[in-house]
């Protein structure tokens, strides 16, 4: 890789699993003798996953209040920062859930003001294989969308050097055949690969293409992507990001907490006729930290972390992405609280909270490579 700190870039809908892909492929990058570095990214702040990178002991920073291409400047600037630093090997670079266009706005002016600084390996996508099927049951809405947020995927996919169907270890081989199909249709450049970040099949092969392999400019889909449509995609969801303290007289459970606080803001969420498309939260106390996780038509939660011991004081960090209104989604959130804390005799206390729709999204460079 030289001298140059190689950036990958990951994208993928909300849910998709990025994060715990990007932990699992530093601490193999670690084992190989590698430094590495993780950028999040979100509309918001009060970050989940910031926190969670950090639980593992990465170097970590952060950029806020909107996606990499419209903070591209903060960027490359918290990148140029983290190498001073830290002098990684790689920065894992993870964007937000909602964006695209990423070869344009973000690999292209890498590519051409910070050549000397930053090498790039291929952009991966990841597609979640529980939530796709059922998400986009009618697959003609993908090859030929007629919603924004089915335009959004398409071009997410499009986008992609390397399709990495996530999670297949909870899907069938008859739906991943599916799914890779679909996906051929959609991107017959990419290569597709199936990985499940949980239980490591293939991330050592997905490693290797991200480590050994460097991105290739071709043609990117910038005269395709309609801004309006991507704008109208984003605003269809809410976005909430919270941070609170739960007391009690006796000790708590701290996952049986985590369950039923993410089961009952999918359940008024559901109830709103609305549906979640991500919600994340990370509760932790003295003793340590645990993240549970609800994606879009997924019944289980799933929980990353040593659950703490009981304990009388939690600090929790709340994200959800849910198709409603924000000022909803924050009653949603803070009802579903109250209702959780009463049902143990306990309280919650410094809530600090922020709801929005994203903004029109304006990229601060649009370069396309044809």
């Amino acid at each position: 890789m030289g001298d140059k700190a190689k950036i990958v870039g990951l994208g993928g809908f909300l849910g998709s699993g990025k994060t715990t892909l990007a932990i699992e492929l530093g601490k193999k990058m670690v084992g190989l003798n590698k430094k590495v570095a993780i950028v999040t990214n979100d509309q918001g702040e009060n970050l989940v996953d910031t926190n969670l990178v950090r639980d593992y002991g990465f170097a970590v920073t952060e950029v806020v209040g909107g996606c990499l291409c419209c903070k591209f400047k903060d960027f490359m600037a918290h990148a140029q920062e983290i190498v001073r630093d830290v002098k990684p090997d790689v920065i894992l670079a993870e964007s937000v859930g909602s964006c695209t266009d990423f070869l344009a706005t973000v690999y292209g002016p890498i590519r051409r003001y910070y050549d000397k600084e930053f090498g790039l390996a291929p952009f991966i996508v990841l597609i979640d294989a529980t939530t796709i099927l059922e998400h986009f049951g009618r697959m003609d809405e993908l090859t030929s969308p007629s919603t924004p947020l089915g335009s959004l995927y398409t071009w997410q996919i499009k986008d992609a050097d390397i399709l990495a169907i996530n999670k297949v270890d909870r899907a069938s081989d008859d739906e991943l055949q599916k799914i890779e199909a679909i996906l051929r249709e959609i991107n017959k450049d990419a290569e597709i690969l199936r990985i499940s970040a949980k239980t490591g099949q293939n991330v050592d092969k997905l490693l290797m293409m991200a480590m050994e392999g460097d991105h290739r400019p071709r043609a990117t889909i910038t005269k395709e992507v309609d801004y309006d449509t991507y704008a109208t995609a984003e605003a269809e969801l809410g976005w909430f990001n919270g941070i609170y303290r739960i007391y009690s007289d006796i000790p708590l459970q701290v996952d049986v907490l985590i369950k039923e606080l993410l089961a009952e803001i999918n359940r008024g969420v559901r109830e709103n006729k609305g549906v979640v498309a991500h919600a994340k939260t990370r509760f932790s106390t003295k003793q340590g930290w645990a993240k549970a996780s609800l994606v879009i038509s997924d019944n289980s939660i799933n929980i990353v972390g040593a659950t703490p011991p009981p304990s009388r004081e939690i600090d929790v960090i709340l994200n959800i992405r849910a198709s409603v209104d924000p000022e909803v989604l924050t009653n949603i959130a803070k009802t579903s609280l109250e209702a959780v804390t009463l049902r143990y005799d306990a309280h919650y206390g410094d809530w600090s909270a922020t709801s929005f729709k994203p903004g029109y999204p304006k990229p601060y460079y649009r370069m396309m490579h044809t």
